[in-house]
Order: C-alpha cells, then structure tokens, then sequence
C-alpha cells in the first residue's frame, strides 16, 4: 500500500490546515485535491481527491493519521483505487504541501519516493 510518513509534526490539525484543494492537469486527464474532513479528536483527517487518468475516473480519499511526532500519509482502504500514477502523484502533492509548511518536517519512511519531487 502506497504510504509516506512525514517526520516531526504532532499536529494532524496542523496538517489539516495546510492542505488545499488543487486542480492539475497531466497528460491525458486531471489530478484534483478536493475537499477535506477532520474527526472530532483531530487525531485522523481525510481528504477527497480525484484522478482522471485516460478517460478512467478515480474518486477516494488519502488519509492523515497521527502517531507521536509523525504523520503517515496513506489511501483510506475503504476507497481502495488503483494504485495508479497519478494516485500516488496526489499523494505526494498532499504530503510535499505539509513538509512544505514547516522546515522541521522531513519525509520518513515512504515507497513513493520517485513522486516526491
């Protein structure tokens, strides 16, 4: 399963916040950033997203949850999409708007190293 852990952040609030919604437009369809959700403990947020990818569309949701001081970065199994490039490139734009929010997160643990730009 596709993941990326970012390190030192305790705040999945934090992380919330600094998602927003994007439209980018690739070869032969379109990767969106739609919406988010956060749970009442702030502990697991989820945020809708959508991939066109030649003429085949993916809606699911990527999930944010905390543990300690990092934060992983994973599709929400219920939604379970094909894991296709520009699943995972959403993915990777999700997580790079995070880190980029504050220089003392890095990227941890992660198998989508090749989307991280």
């Amino acid at each position: 399963m596709p993941h990326i852990v970012l390190e030192n952040i305790n705040n999945t609030k934090q992380a919330f916040d600094k998602v927003e919604p994007v439209a980018h437009k690739i070869e032969g369809g379109m990767l969106k950033v739609m919406d988010k959700y956060i749970n009442a403990s702030e502990q697991t947020a989820l945020i809708e997203s959508l991939a066109i990818e030649n003429g085949k569309n993916q809606s699911f949701f990527i999930q944010l949850s905390q543990k300690n001081s990092s934060l992983t970065v994973r599709l929400l199994p219920l939604t379970d999409p094909e894991k296709t490039n520009g699943v995972k490139t959403i993915m990777a734009m999700i997580a790079k708007q995070i880190k980029d929010s504050d220089h003392a997160i890095s990227y941890g643990k992660n198998n989508l190293e090749d989307f991280l730009l």
